[in-house]
């Protein structure tokens, strides 16, 4: 260790913490925008969800009033 000069150690050891710092800096950025996707798309996925459950709803609503409805035509008038 004797043969190594400081100045050029300390210079080597703050460019290899300037790089990982730096990958660190980008790995932490990817991380945040693929968070961020996510919860774009979870949101679009959400609100998919509702419209189709609404749709579904709606059509169940209809279904049952045409199955009244054919219910009450089918039947017979007594007087």
């Amino acid at each position: 260790m004797n043969d190594v000069d400081v100045n050029i150690l300390i210079q080597n050891y703050h460019n290899k913490i300037a790089t990982l710092y730096n990958q660190n800096i980008l790995l932490e950025s990817k991380m945040q925008s693929m968070i961020q996707d996510f919860l774009k798309e979870k949101e679009q996925i959400l609100l998919k969800n509702l419209e189709l459950q609404k749709e579904n709803d709606n059509l169940a609503k209809r279904s049952q009033k045409k199955v009244n409805l054919d219910k009450f035509t089918d039947s017979e008038v007594v007087e």
